[in-house]
């Protein structure tokens, strides 16, 4: 074996360890399946922060051996699981002679004893480090940090398919996650996706896509996925195209995918497409129902239009499909929005959108004027929030009634923004952070049921049409807390440990 990649929710917010996704690593996975393409054989563990640090020792003690080039870490943003981190500090101390390779969107990991660091997609860029580790010359890099977005930019283009094997221990009918196109053409301005430099078509293939989904049914039956295109429907074309790639399947997939809502409200021609596709499950970033609000980051289409519109959406599927679920994302305290304003929003969802789902994030501003060390995922907003009509606020007074918070989510946020000193204590002419915090944990999270946090975490509710909300709004947390998943995950590491 020439690597172990190591994936999961790898970033604690001080939550319960136990608050585990069904969803797999997907960076590891994309980065194991690009090497064995190129002859080296990687396996990936999967759900590492469920996992226990005896447990994390004996599975790596089992598969060390002479061949083995490095362990990598794969996280979206940054490691921060205690175990995880202890974990680390074990593998540079047991085997210092086996580098460590993180990747991910910023350079938080640099912190632990990590000797290589990938920023970015690091499909090529973990080739002509392997390249490297074979007596090769040194891959580009500051420091041993490869930045791929400069360095390494090629990165696949007709082929973004992931394939299993069985030592990944994939369930009977595991939903699993697909990706179809790469990249984000928008440029919203609180979102980092946009510096992400991936600007050409990089789409699959018609044969790739329809190779991986009919493999992964043969050999899992999986008809269930989730989309992880940062905008799925940017393009009528590429949603005809792979239309057609699903109607050649022996199966009718289920499937959610992130949805640009003005667009979907506009192009009424790709509706029956997405139909066609299974794709009957939206997540929307909507971001905001005050239209001042969301024109002032990159999305302007007038907010009644959208409301009315997704209704639109929500009759049409349900009528033509069979099957809907609609889940709007909204982030409080953007530029114009007011107490006033976030309120109306909550009184039109809790009336027109009930029976869907929604839930609202809490604007996040890093302080990169005292966090130097960041790289440039971050967002516009994050690099010049002055601009937006942002201040550096004092503290506040904790007076948060967190007995009406009927999600511990809030509170959990709370405790780390305080605490961590990573975000900026903002405020402007309308509101501040702790007035926003308030208004999401006393006032929000007591919207109608349908008010939640991570819908990805609600896996099953959003794609299996057979799985009703009723089935999560009588339990005290999210589906991720649930025992079928847990037993799922603890499964596959026993599976693991037993191999």
């Amino acid at each position: 074996m020439h690597s172990i990649i190591f994936g999961g929710l790898l970033e604690d917010l001080g939550g319960d360890p136990s608050a585990v996704s069904i969803r797999r690593s997907s960076g590891a996975h994309k980065i194991a399946t690009f090497l064995r393409q190129n002859d080296y054989d990687v396996e990936v563990l999967d759900y590492i922060h469920r996992w226990s640090l005896p447990q994390l020792q004996e599975f790596t003690q089992k598969r060390v051996s002479s061949e083995l080039l490095f362990f990598g870490f794969s996280s979206t943003f940054a490691i921060s699981t205690p175990v995880v981190i202890e974990f680390v500090h074990w593998l540079k101390e047991t085997y210092p002679n086996i580098p460590i390779v993180c990747g991910s969107q910023n350079e938080t990991m640099k912190e632990l004893p990590v000797d290589w660091y990938i920023y970015g997609y690091g499909e090529y860029a973990i080739l002509a480090l392997m390249d490297h580790f074979g007596g090769g010359p040194e891959p580009h890099h500051s420091d041993r940090l490869i930045d791929a977005y400069t360095d390494y930019r090629a990165y696949p283009k007709s082929d973004l398919s992931v394939h299993y094997e069985a030592r990944d221990y994939i369930a009977e009918r595991e939903i699993l996650l697909l990706e179809m196109a790469r990249g984000c053409k928008f440029k919203c301005s609180f979102c980092s996706f946009p510096i992400l430099g991936v600007k050409d078509d990089h789409t699959s293939s018609e044969q790739k896509l329809y190779d991986e989904m009919s493999e992964n049914y043969d050999k899992w039956g999986t008809t269930h996925y989730m989309v992880l295109d940062e905008t799925f429907n940017d393009s009528s074309d590429k949603i005809a195209k792979y239309a057609n790639v699903i109607k050649k399947l022996p199966f009718q997939p289920t499937m959610t995918a992130y949805i640009r809502a003005d667009l979907m409200v506009s192009r009424i021609q790709d509706w029956d497409n997405l139909i066609t596709m299974g794709i009957t499950s939206h997540f929307y970033g909507v971001e905001s129902m005050h239209q001042p609000s969301a024109k002032s980051i990159g999305k302007g289409m007038n907010s009644g239009r959208i409301q009315d519109g997704l209704l639109h959406v929500d009759e049409y599927f349900r009528k033509n499909a069979g099957f809907y679920k609609g889940h709007i994302s909204l982030i409080a305290g953007l530029p114009h929005e007011t107490m006033d304003t976030l309120r109306s929003t909550k009184k039109w969802l809790e009336e027109n959108w009930s029976h869907n789902s929604f839930h609202m994030n809490v604007l996040m501003i890093k302080d990169l004027e005292n966090n130097v060390k960041t790289l440039n995922h971050n967002s516009v907003m994050d690099k010049d929030w002055r601009k937006f009509g942002y201040r550096r606020a004092e503290s506040h007074v904790d007076d948060i009634d967190w007995a009406k918070s009927v999600n511990p989510y809030f509170q959990k946020l709370y405790h780390y923004v305080r605490d961590s000193g990573y975000y900026l204590n903002w405020e402007n002419d309308n509101l501040n952070l702790h007035q926003v915090m308030k208004f999401c944990a006393e006032e929000w999270s007591q919207a109608k049921v349908r008010n939640i946090i991570d819908p990805f975490m609600y896996d099953k509710f959003f794609i299996d049409p057979s799985v009703q909300w009723k089935d999560f709004s009588e339990m005290e947390y999210m589906e991720r807390k649930t025992d079928h998943i847990l037993q799922h995950i603890d499964g596959y590491i026993q599976s693991k440990l037993v191999r």
